[in-house]
């Protein structure tokens, strides 16, 4: 095992992403290892995070690869983790990466790490959890099996996400195929509920009915029943309801159009508090106006049950995380680590909300690839809850990368538990 890394090649290449968008994947060679990744890209974006591409999208930051990174970090010698992502910094001289783009940085700095990792005879999630000293335990799925807002198209419920998450599984395979049998059962319910609806599904492979928001719960809850009463799995129901697309700053109302609601902070509020109480949703994510933390505080501590979950409010920022944990507005934070840009930045993000005591949830974005690092990032920094999806092959190659992962460690004698989550 060498104990140098020094970058001999870097490559990158446009590729396609689940919505048939252009993204970029790069290659990285090092002595005696490579590595390949390719990131996602978001549709619900915060205002706080990256720009994932130069002004010349795509094509522009494939240029940007190969005339300014490469020249630059070609020699380097990357073996110290961060190493590659100091350098990427500096070489964009901004703070969200408006230079060579989020999207390229973490690129690069995700396929070096792998590299790396190779070269080291480990896999990426191995390297992570030697580099920064955590231990190696497996996250708790959280999927999506309804969904709407950006995510579905006209008619679909208001809220972006309606997930579910496993809380009493044994293995990673009981818990993954426990969200995948809720995601049969809801689709049996809906053909059976709604009159004429084709279990057509949005990006993220959740089913999108023509249903509001509380009858979309009510049929969640009625397939989660199903499930517990036959499989013995208590699955929990959470909510992403992303917040900053229902709200209107210039009337300051929350709109919520699949029930003719237009409601003012404190109704609104009272709202999603009552629907937390009635389906005892165990986790809730931007559940206001990215801007309104004191919203978030207030939702905190009134729901003692319930992990209030931050992503627009912090866009994986490791000062934020820091800031409105010291505040009370969170119990959990979303990681994307292509808010940021590097894994170094991911890293920060972790280390912040687990030194305070909130739940990091590795997560997906909309649009994306059939990489699974975000698998290896959860297992390496500590993430206790993975958020990825349910069905799709790029979010099915997510779930398939944890049961690896944990025949891996039971192959090395040291079978790795699951993350619990203390409500």
């Amino acid at each position: 095992m060498s104990l140098t890394a020094y970058v001999k090649e870097i490559k990158a290449r446009a590729i396609f992403d689940s919505r048939g968008d252009k993204t970029i994947e790069v290659e990285v060679r090092v002595d005696g290892g490579i590595g390949v990744a390719s990131v996602p890209s978001g549709k619900s974006r915060s205002l706080k995070e990256c720009e994932p591409y130069p002004k010349g999208g795509v094509e522009e930051a494939l240029s940007v690869v190969r005339s300014v990174i490469a020249p630059r970090i070609r020699g380097l010698d990357v073996s110290r983790f961060g190493a590659i992502d100091s350098e990427l910094s500096e070489i964009d001289g901004s703070t969200r990466f408006e230079r060579i783009g989020g999207n390229t940085a973490l690129a690069t700095s995700v396929a070096t790490a792998k590299a790396v990792a190779t070269s080291r005879g480990v896999p990426l999630y191995r390297y992570l959890s030697e580099e920064l000293s955590a231990d190696v335990r497996l996250p708790l799925p959280l999927g999506n099996i309804l969904g709407g807002g950006k995510h579905a198209g006209s008619g679909a419920p208001d809220f972006q996400e309606f997930l579910v998450i496993p809380l009493n599984c044994k293995s990673i395979h009981e818990a993954l195929e426990a969200n995948m049998i809720a995601h049969k059962a809801l689709g049996s319910l809906l053909s059976l509920s709604v009159p004429g609806y084709a279990l057509g599904r949005g990006d993220e492979g959740a089913y999108a009915p023509p249903l509001d928001n509380v009858e979309s719960l009510e049929v969640v809850k009625a397939a989660v029943d199903l499930v517990e009463r036959e499989r013995g799995v208590k699955l929990g129901i959470g909510l992403d309801i992303a917040g900053s697309n229902l709200y209107d700053p210039r009337r300051r109302l929350y709109s919520l159009r699949s029930q003719g609601l237009y409601l003012s902070r404190e109704d609104y509020l009272a709202f999603i508090s009552e629907l937390a109480d009635e389906y005892n949703l165990v986790y809730i994510e931007d559940p206001v106006w990215e801007e309104d933390w004191e919203s978030f505080v207030d939702l905190t501590r009134s729901l003692k049950r319930t992990l209030v979950c931050g992503d627009d409010l912090l866009a994986t920022r490791a000062e934020l995380i820091g800031e409105y944990s010291k505040r009370g507005a969170i119990k959990a934070a979303i990681i994307k680590p292509n808010q940021v840009g590097t894994l170094s930045l991911t890293w920060a993000a972790v280390k912040a909300s687990l030194s305070n005591d909130i739940v990091p949830v590795s997560s997906h974005r909309s649009g994306e690839t059939d990489d699974a690092f975000i698998s290896h990032i959860a297992v390496g920094t500590g993430c206790k809850v993975l958020k990825a999806g349910v069905v799709g092959g790029e979010r099915v190659v997510k779930a398939n990368e944890l049961l690896r992962i944990a025949e891996t460690e039971a192959d090395r004698g040291s079978p790795a538990t699951i993350w619990e989550l203390h409500l």
